[in-house]
């Protein structure tokens, strides 16, 4: 079991984070928030929290009463947590414990400060039932073609991409529509990458969460709203394969109503390990799948030799794994009569810089050595 990083904690609630289980929303319901504590003055999807290169985040996701940061409201504006700050959701103290020291602590809110609460949350319903959606100056453009959309009584979510294709280590450009089915004040509109493999847990893991807009604001029956988004595709994650399937999943949050939300299956490729792929088919090496492990930047496959070495050798392994900037490259030859024997790491910059070519020429060389 993976040890947190931080372990947060909202009444009597707890939920710890990591580096595969880095991401999480906060709020009063346990169906939409991974950390719930069942509080009037919570929204119920109140904030997100995250961690990311060893540094928490927290942002509002257009809550009534606000998410507050050493007494200032913070609204959608990513804020970074520090040992010794007060945050609170509304007036209900968020405690944060970092495993390496230090932590936030759940001191209860001050009279004066319950006063600025109840102020900010009548501003908010103030500007939210005076402010409808603005209505966009021109539709979802037609090159993102590959589109998917779902709906209820109180709304229709359009998720669209110009293709079905996502490669590893580059943005995500896309666009999300919503169009109000009745009268509604929307929370926020929220995209997330997600990856499901066949190991890891049932709804996935979310790599990357993107919030397009932050509410409330008043939508009008029939207006239209399409947004354009982007969202990062980390670097070294699996590519689509019989146990891993990658999809995007946009949310509309209403207040008060039922959410409304789609998904869209993606293709998910990684060059690098087509850089090694290729480059030993180039060596008549016959590849069939890489294995990899759930939210894990780490890769498996055995290559069949050609024929000529099939009286002297039965495979080889390959083995990639992502350490950050670097990436380690291990081959272990799999000789008739012999053990495996581990021949060499390569890092993410040679990986990448070389050409096919001397890349090819590397892996023989490896190779060749470990036959003598």
């Amino acid at each position: 079991m993976t040890t947190p990083t931080v372990v947060l904690q909202l009444g009597a609630a707890q939920v710890g984070l990591d580096a595969y289980n880095n991401r999480v929303f906060v709020g009063r319901d346990p169906a939409a928030s991974q950390l719930a504590h069942l509080e009037a003055g919570l929204s119920r999807r109140h904030a997100e929290v995250w961690l990311t290169q060893g540094n928490v985040w927290i942002r509002d996701l257009g809550s009534a009463n606000g998410t507050w940061v050493n007494g200032q409201a913070i609204g959608g504006s990513p804020v970074v947590l520090q040992p010794g700050m007060q945050v609170y959701l509304g007036s209900v103290p968020l405690a944060v414990r970092w495993t390496s020291g230090g932590a936030i602590a759940a001191a209860p809110a001050a009279p004066a400060f319950a006063a600025q609460v109840q102020h900010h949350q009548q501003q908010v319903a103030q500007a939210a039932a005076a402010a409808p959606a603005p209505l966009a100056s021109q539709p979802l453009p037609k090159d993102y073609s590959y589109r998917r959309q779902d709906a209820n009584g109180n709304g229709v979510v359009l998720l669209a991409l110009k293709q079905d294709t996502a490669w590893s280590g580059q943005k995500l450009h896309g666009f999300v529509e919503f169009t109000a089915l009745d009268n509604e004040t929307v929370a926020s509109i929220t995209v997330e990458l997600i990856e499901k493999h066949a190991d890891g847990p049932g709804k996935g893991h979310v790599w990357d969460r993107v919030l397009v807009r932050q509410g409330p604001w008043k939508a009008l029956h029939n207006d239209v709203l399409p947004l354009p988004f982007e969202i990062d595709v980390p670097s070294g994650v699996a590519p689509s394969a019989r146990e891993v399937h990658w999809y995007l999943h946009a949310v509309v949050d209403i207040n008060w109503a039922s959410d409304v939300d789609v998904e869209l299956p993606l293709t998910m490729r990684n060059h690098d390990l087509e850089r090694i792929r290729d480059a030993l088919g180039a060596l008549d090496y016959r590849f069939s799948e890489w294995r990899s492990r759930a939210h894990a930047q780490r890769f498996d496959a055995r290559f069949q030799p050609p024929a000529q070495h099939r009286g002297r050798i039965n495979g080889v392994d390959v083995g990639v794994e992502y350490l950050g900037a670097t990436v380690k490259l291990a081959l272990q030859i799999d000789k008739k009569g012999r053990d495996r024997e581990e021949a060499v790491a390569i890092d993410l910059a040679q990986l990448r810089g070389s050409p096919v070519e001397v890349l090819t020429a590397t892996l023989q060389k490896i190779i060749d050595d470990a036959m003598r």
